[in-house]
């Protein structure tokens, strides 16, 4: 810190000097001082309404979840019902953009796939793809691939699922591998399911699985050789 010597001491409490001080200083920004104000009107502007919109967003929020919670108990899945898959598609509509509607559309999407609409269902899960969580992508994805094997679409299942044997691991990824090498088999895709089997007994297996898998492996071998 600069310090203060007398001669400047006795400068700060003469107010004429300090204010002459003042213009010599300011003098440079003179010609922008029109732009300077209106720049700080811009902000002022701006930051009041960024803090309208967030509180505004805010009390949006708060009545969707109020209402959410009056919709979500229609919704069960162990007795699916049309209605509540209806019910549940207005209020998205009614709240699009909030959290409380993300929330119904995943709720909408598992009820459809257990109504048997898979292709509405897959629908309703790919809106929630955003490609800011990968592993969030990655559950949704394995959702979809459900949708398109209940349609019998075992080839689209399985392109839609492969991405996810190569974003998971551990346990979970060799039960999506066994998965994948399955929707193969109905698909007609022997050769495909072979690679899968074979590195599913490359990796090491529960001894109970061991017969199971070569089994499958020699099968789906001798189908890739027809």
């Amino acid at each position: 810190m600069a310090k203060i010597t007398p001669r400047r001491r006795l400068a700060l409490d003469n107010p004429e000097e300090v204010y002459s001080l003042a213009q010599r200083l300011l003098a440079p920004l003179k010609p922008y001082a029109k732009w300077l104000v209106l720049a700080g009107v811009v902000i002022a502007v701006g930051l009041g309404a960024w803090g309208i919109n967030a509180k505004l967003q805010e009390r949006r929020e708060d009545k969707a979840v109020a209402a959410l919670a009056l919709v979500t108990p229609k919704a069960d899945l162990k007795a699916p019902d049309v209605a509540a898959a209806q019910a549940l598609e207005k209020f998205i509509n009614e709240n699009t953009g909030t959290r409380a509607a993300r929330e119904a559309q995943l709720t909408r999407a598992n009820l459809l796939y257990r109504l048997k609409q898979y292709g509405e269902a897959a629908k309703a899960y790919e809106s929630l793809l955003d490609g800011r969580d990968p592993g969030w992508d990655t559950l949704v994805n394995e959702s979809i691939s459900y949708c398109y094997e209940g349609m019998g679409n075992f080839k689209k299942a399985a392109a839609v699922l492969k991405p996810v044997v190569e974003q998971s691991s551990g346990p979970l990824q060799k039960e999506v591998m066994r998965r994948l090498a399955m929707l193969y088999e109905q698909a007609k895709e022997p050769k495909e399911a072979a690679v899968l089997w074979r590195k599913l007994l490359d990796q090491p297996p529960d001894a109970a699985m061991v017969p199971y898998l070569q089994e499958k492996l020699a099968a789906a071998e001798a189908g890739s050789t027809k």
